[in-house]
């Protein structure tokens, strides 16, 4: 019988139970074998060259694992960020105010603004805080664990409150420094104000300043005790521009809270300040204009009567006079008459009949505003406004129809013409 060569078993490979981070670490060992050569008694070994490669592929696999290991770790560290700045930058902004409130004397405009302009900077690192790069591979994203996650969740949330907290000190910095009665509420920094107060989501006190800035007392600069000068609140100066009520608006319209929109409303576009404003802004010119038109028309009435030899200069000349005056006087009152009854970018909200042309120009931006109450309160589909329903809508409406407009005229409604 022919004999079965039996061969041994291969030990097993222990090297599987190996995670491949300790495989990539593992010194290899670098054999050398010898191999007889045919007629030759001598042996060979693996050259110089060869052993420079395989420490090199060594050394690179050593690297490559401590890096992996530490991206896969670095994730679990909290990240870096600048509350200790952030918390530095308050108490000394808090200092400072306290400084200015406390001065015997009234503190000067541009160190006012000057520390606004700090808030606001502030106000802007809280809002977008710098974030360091995390760029890592998809192998390692991978691995991160539902632990890891949560924990970064946590610490999101910690990072958020961490930054409504410091919203909330700086608004109450600010807020107590302009209503400090030192302090002169001139409108430069009503806008620093506005601008902070919008950058941090914060539309609470709007009417509040909005109606102190037109009603606070002014201290009267180099005088001890400090004197204080009465306001007038229907001067122009006391007027909020249109930019930043718009902007406080906004945000108030974001925030969902229509009592603060009508307030916003009522205390910048429907004072007399801010009517007095309009007109010596706008029409101040055209104004200037009209008062000199007649005398504009008689001078070329003078001039080209001198061009005719029929009748007399003073006859020709009140014709021609009358003539240029009904010309002039017909032409601007149909263009006047356009601009004050054109209606096409009103949307929901448009004037009732009766109201004065005057009346008209003279509120617009009341009537854009409440436009815009109403559009973003009621529905986005066009076909479906005039169902809306409920308390608050009722509320606008009504509000509304006290102002000499109405909400959704049925014959300029979609689909109702």
């Amino acid at each position: 019988m022919r004999r079965i060569a039996l061969r041994g078993q291969r030990p097993s490979n222990t090297g599987v139970l190996v995670c491949e981070f300790c495989q990539l670490s593992a010194s290899p060992v670098l054999c050398y074998r010898s191999h007889s050569t045919h007629g030759l008694g001598s042996t060979t070994t693996v050259p110089r060259s060869q052993i420079a490669q395989l420490q090199s592929k060594k050394a690179f696999g050593t690297h490559l694992t401590l890096s992996l290991v530490v991206k896969r770790y670095a994730s679990t560290f909290p990240q870096r960020t600048a509350s200790p700045d952030l918390h530095t930058a308050l108490r000394e902004i808090e200092r400072a105010s306290a400084e200015l409130r406390n001065s015997q004397t009234v503190p000067s405009n541009d160190a006012v603004v000057q520390l606004l302009q700090n808030c606001l900077d502030v106000a802007d690192a809280i809002v977008r805080p710098d974030r360091a790069s995390r760029t890592e591979d998809n192998e390692i994203s991978s691995l991160l664990s539902l632990e890891e996650k949560n924990n970064s969740k946590k610490l999101s949330k910690s990072t958020k409150t961490m930054q409504q907290s410091s919203a909330d000190s700086l608004c109450r910095i600010v807020h107590d420094l302009l209503t400090d009665k030192k302090i002169f509420f001139s409108p430069e920094t009503l806008t620093f104000y506005v601008k902070i107060h919008t950058l941090l989501k914060r539309p609470e006190r709007f009417p509040e300043i909005f109606h102190l800035y037109a009603n606070k007392s002014i201290p009267e600069e180099n005088t001890i005790p400090i004197k204080y000068l009465r306001p007038n609140p229907k001067s122009i100066n006391s007027a909020v521009p249109v930019e930043l009520a718009n902007m406080a608006l906004d945000v108030a319209i974001e925030q969902r809270d229509l009592g603060l929109v009508l307030a916003i409303i009522d205390n910048t576009f429907c004072t007399t300040a801010f009517h007095r404003a309009k007109i010596f802004k706008k029409a101040a010119i055209p104004l200037g204009i009209l008062a000199t038109t007649p005398a504009a028309c008689y001078a070329a009435a003078s001039w080209a009567a001198t061009f005719q030899n029929t009748m007399e200069p003073s006859t020709a000349t009140a014709i021609a006079f009358a003539a240029t005056l009904a010309y002039v006087g017909g032409t601007s009152s149909v263009g006047l008459l356009a601009i004050a009854t054109a209606n096409d970018h009103m949307e929901r909200v448009v004037w009732l009949a009766g109201v004065p042309l005057r009346h008209r120009w003279l509120r617009e931006e009341e009537r854009a505003a409440l436009d815009r109450v109403a559009v973003a309160w009621g529905f986005k589909d066009v076909y479906m406004r005039g169902e809306e329903e409920g308390e608050e809508w009722e509320s606008l409406r009504e509000f509304i129809g006290m102002r000499g407009m109405i909400l959704d005229k049925t014959d300029l409604m979609q689909g109702m013409q």
